[in-house]
């Protein structure tokens, strides 16, 4: 019988988490190099680099409350539909300055994605703005920096309101239960590494903005 192997951290109820069909990380070559797919699982940091584009990877501490981070973490958004009737969810477009963006791939990939954007339920004591940056430090191990609203994409039950931000600390090393791997694309790669039609809707969205803001 083959070894149940398991996520490095457990779930919220404090069980472990198996990972029924690891990710396989990529070298480290993949990450020095801007125009390559680099790809770390929580099982294998072997290859992760040190840095990164002049910022060390290092694990990142979340606040002691984030309610706290409601009239801290700021940038201007139009006010979000509550009539439509859907949940609302939040979640980040993480930029990195060598051109490419941060993905997460959910463990066992839960709900059928291979490969996302980080993002999750919105918790009703946050903006969506924390919300949204809690799910990224939790699903990626980023801590990461608003820059600015992004869009709404209006799924079957969900509207998810997603926000540009750029990495400031943390390490994909140290991400959550909820995710197997992390990945870093570049932005021109998106379409093909994203696997779920919704989630590239925010694509064209990402174009518009790039070409309007440095990628920095």
């Amino acid at each position: 019988m083959p070894t149940r192997v398991c996520h490095p951290m457990p779930d919220d109820d404090g069980r472990p988490v198996v990972i029924d069909s690891p990710t396989v990380s990529t070298s480290l070559d993949t990450w020095l190099d801007p125009t390559a797919r680099a790809v770390v699982s929580v099982l294998d940091t072997a290859h992760l680099p040190e840095a990164l584009n002049g910022m060390a990877f290092s694990p990142a501490l979340a606040p002691e409350d984030w309610l706290e981070l409601n009239d801290v973490l700021r940038v201007e958004e139009p006010a979000y539909r509550t009539d439509l009737g859907l949940r609302l969810t939040s979640g980040c477009v993480v930029l990195e300055p060598d051109g490419r963006v941060w993905l997460v791939h959910p463990t066992n990939r839960y709900g059928n994605v291979h490969v996302t954007f980080p993002k999750g339920r919105h918790e009703p004591d946050l903006t969506l703005l924390v919300n949204a940056v809690k799910e990224t430090l939790e699903e990626s191990g980023l801590a990461v920096e608003p820059l600015a609203y992004l869009c709404d994409v209006v799924r079957t039950k969900t509207v998810t309101r997603y926000y540009v931000v750029r990495r400031i600390g943390g390490t994909p090393a140290a991400a959550g239960w909820e995710s197997q791997a992390v990945s870093l694309v570049p932005a021109t790669r998106l379409e093909e590494a994203l696997d779920r039609p919704n989630d590239r809707k925010v694509l064209p969205y990402l174009t518009a903005w790039l070409a309007e803001h440095a990628f920095d």
